[in-house]
């Protein structure tokens, strides 16, 4: 684990953040090219990637501080140093969705065409930015006695809840699968057939591997034995289902 990569002076340059950022570059690289391909400016991408940006951080980072303000409450200044890690996907997905929604409205644009656009990119970003994740030692798994278990050092979130315990290293999970997921939606888009099939597809991809590491991460809430973020992915996994069959239900009549 790396939180700080190096110091220059008093200046700090924290590996969440700099994973955090090439993310950020790494989707609107990506989505600038698939904006080409759908006919889309490069000046809408960039644009639509300022207000998501700031939708999403505030989002993720709200959610992530409502779960944690035993640990705010006293020291709400901490709230804003966002480069030690401590943000929610899911937060920012939902406040990113509602910036694309209102984007796409006051531009009269189509929001399937700028989610398909965005959808490979935020896929990758995802898995770049779980490597941060790791290197911070937060969003860590439960214990395992397998070989490939981690033990975090002091001063992490996983040393601090799990102290001298090999953890699944859930972070790496989630980057490996997610960077699948990756590969599957550039394939995909190859031979794409309708508006909104990449993102569908990217919500069903999302919410199967969400689901699934959810039972080796560690989580200090669970209800009826989920944690609070399977039920959420669940109804994106309905979501994503429903525009696919949808679509290729009416195609085929």
């Amino acid at each position: 684990m790396h939180p700080i990569l190096f110091r220059v002076g008093g200046i700090s340059l924290y590996s969440f953040g700099l994973m955090v950022a090439l993310a950020y570059l790494f989707i609107i690289w990506i989505s600038l090219i698939f904006a080409k391909r759908e006919g889309i400016k490069a000046e809408t991408i960039l644009d639509l990637s300022v207000y998501v940006l700031f939708a999403s951080f505030l989002g993720a980072r709200l959610f992530y501080v409502f779960g944690q303000w035993d640990i705010y409450k006293d020291n709400l200044l901490e709230i804003i140093m966002i480069q030690r890690g401590g943000l929610v996907f899911l937060g920012g997905l939902i406040s990113g969705l509602a910036a694309f929604f209102i984007y796409a409205r006051i531009k009269h644009l189509s929001l399937l065409k700028l989610l398909d656009i965005a959808s490979p990119g935020v896929v990758l970003g995802y898995a770049i930015g779980r490597i941060g994740c790791f290197l911070n030692g937060c969003c860590f798994g439960l214990p395992t006695h397998l070989p490939w278990g981690v033990t975090f050092p002091p001063g992490s979130l996983a040393r601090y809840f799990l102290p001298d315990e090999p953890l699944h290293p859930t972070q790496l999970y989630s980057s490996f699968s997610m960077l699948l997921a990756f590969i599957l939606l550039l394939l995909i888009y190859r031979n794409k057939k309708f508006e909104g099939q990449i993102f569908f597809w990217a919500l069903v991809f999302y919410s199967v591997y969400r689901f699934t590491v959810e039972f080796f991460r560690f989580s200090p809430i669970h209800i009826w034995g989920l944690t609070p973020s399977q039920p959420v992915v669940v109804v994106l996994f309905f979501i994503g289902l429903s525009g696919l069959i949808y679509n290729w239900r009416f195609r085929r009549s």
